[in-house]
């Protein structure tokens, strides 16, 4: 129900005329950024581009190289592995939708993150290099935690230039 929550609130921020319609980015941390990946893959044509933060990409990659807790709680999550479960685990992911994205990325990705491990993040950004679409990811040695002041700081720098250069000429 996460994507028809984004999908009625960009409704109404058009309707209302608070944004334009081809200027809106999905953003998110974590599971945020999950659903920012899966949006840009299930409706490509409503984003201009879109930031995730420690995002979950591949929940079979997840469940491979995570915890036994994180993996106790995606087998409540699915309903049981991914071998058991392969195509919830598959139309659940936004890797299954990669073919679909059109507008541009930007992936903040921890090396040592265990809630998101890392390795789904560069499977999903190979893919999409393959395909030419646009997609950057700035990787650092943090987990999923919050970074240290200064690296979120320089996020937020590298978060505004993008969605700047992604936006010029929208609306014009």
């Amino acid at each position: 129900w996460e994507l028809e929550d984004m999908l009625a609130a960009r409704a109404w921020l058009v309707k209302s005329r608070l944004a334009l319609e081809d200027g809106i980015f999905p953003t998110g941390y974590s599971y945020g950024g999950y659903l920012t990946l899966l949006a840009l893959g299930k409706y490509p044509n409503l984003w201009a581009g879109g930031i995730a933060q420690n995002p979950v990409a591949d929940f079979t990659l997840m469940y491979e190289d995570s915890s036994a807790y994180i993996k106790g709680y995606l087998k409540g999550l699915f309903g049981g592995t991914p071998k058991e479960k392969a195509d919830q685990y598959k139309k659940s992911s936004p890797i299954y939708y990669e073919s679909q994205v059109i507008s541009p990325i930007l992936i903040f990705q921890g090396r040592n993150d265990s809630r998101c491990p890392p390795r789904q993040v560069e499977l999903y950004e190979t893919k999409l290099k393959q395909k030419g679409k646009e997609i950057e990811v700035i990787w650092s040695d943090a987990g999923h935690a919050s970074p240290p002041i200064d690296e979120q700081i320089s996020r937020q720098e590298s978060m505004i230039n993008f969605a700047s250069r992604v936006l010029r000429g929208v609306g014009t």
